[in-house]
């Protein structure tokens, strides 16, 4: 993620394509999350052929390394589209399951799941800062490189995941709508305006600062802030939650702190104190919010469907709103300008905050340790 998201709209910009195109080309990395997630968790669960998580997770890392390696001689945008929607398809899979993984060895070695969700920030730091410095160096056209050489190492970390012995499933059965109760909806579609907002920024931040005259490693630097930021909050987070005592409060709170980030962002014209301080908040609009998130699942949904709940939150957030943000966004950078994107992300931001608003209203759930 520390590649694709920074660098890959870069590429495509590279390779002659408009902004409409790159939003649409972008969107398979979101619209993938709607299917892939509870294909690849029912396939994990089922255990069916022998496919058991680990293994699922060496497959599909092995089959997107070698998707990749075709990237770089696509041409058009047929070919183009059709190598990322195989692509992030292969890789939609792998960030729930790990999840899935990180929460299991959590539990087990009794340590807080914010001490291991940190070292992912700490990848995506990493990764964007090398990048971005090699990028500068050897050019724009050598992404492709180096998004195999990352899955190739992706590949090789799966085999170090340790299989593991699922008890035999006792869920009880439970009605869809009972399941997707009133509660349930309304944090869907809340979570789905929160990152329709945030798909803005990941599909063309990029751009938008190198259309300000930042280089690749400047630009780098501002993704790097963002997720230092989220680092720093998930060290500190059962610090910081220790405080609060109504957890859907804070969860509506952060949509709020999503509307003034992307409003600073929209009237900054690159200033860079704004943008520095727009991209600290990132602690908060996505750090907290997805810790709220998680919690969230674990009392909306009944523990016999805890999957269930983080498949439906994965693909209604990530990936309808992520896919309809990175298309929408590409549209109205051309019918309008660069910075009309983020007028944009105000605005789902805004929506977010009514029907955040209204789950409140309804359900208050208080800080349980994660």
């Amino acid at each position: 993620m520390g590649l694709f998201s920074p660098y890959l709209s870069l590429w495509l910009n590279f390779r002659g394509f408009s902004p409409t195109e790159i939003g649409v080309l972008l969107s398979p990395m979101q619209w993938s999350r709607i299917i892939g997630p509870p294909f690849w968790g029912f396939l994990s669960d089922s255990q069916t052929a022998g496919f058991s998580l680990h293994r699922i997770l060496m497959l599909a890392s092995m089959i997107a390394l070698f998707i990749s390696l075709f990237l770089s001689g696509a041409s058009g945008f047929g070919q183009t589209i059709t190598i990322l929607i195989f692509l992030t398809f292969f890789l939609s899979g792998l960030v729930p399951l790990v999840e899935v993984v990180a929460l299991s060895t959590s539990a087990e070695a009794k340590c807080k799941y914010g001490d291991l969700r940190v070292w992912g920030s700490i990848g995506f730091l990493f990764a964007v800062l090398s990048f971005g410095f090699l990028i500068e160096k050897m050019g724009v056209e050598t992404i492709p490189i180096f998004i195999i050489v990352s899955l190739f190492f992706i590949f090789i970390s799966t085999t170090l995941v340790k299989g593991e012995k699922k008890p035999k499933n006792l869920s009880e059965k439970i009605s869809i709508r009972k399941l997707f109760n009133r509660n349930v909806c309304i944090f869907l579609v809340a979570s789905t305006t929160m990152l329709f907002a945030h798909s803005v920024l990941y599909t063309f931040y990029s751009l938008w600062l190198k259309a300000y005259g930042y280089s690749k490693i400047e630009i780098g630097v501002f993704w790097a802030i963002g997720v230092f930021a989220e680092i720093i909050f998930f060290l500190n987070q059962n610090r910081i939650f220790s405080i609060i005592t109504n957890l859907t409060f804070v969860w509506f709170l952060c949509f709020l702190v999503a509307v003034g980030r992307f409003l600073l962002i929209y009237i900054s014209e690159g200033a860079v104190a704004l943008l520095v301080f727009a991209q600290l908040l990132h602690a908060v609009t996505f750090g907290l919010h997805h810790t709220c998130s998680i919690l969230l699942i674990g009392e909306l949904f009944p523990s016999s469907a805890k999957a269930i709940g983080q498949s439906s939150y994965t693909a209604a957030a990530y990936g309808i709103g992520g896919s309809l943000g990175g298309v929408f966004s590409g549209l109205v950078w051309e019918k309008f300008n660069a910075d009309s994107i983020f007028l944009l992300a105000v605005f789902a931001a805004l929506a977010g905050c009514f029907v955040s608003w209204r789950l409140y209203r309804n359900f208050n759930m208080e800080f349980k340790e994660l």
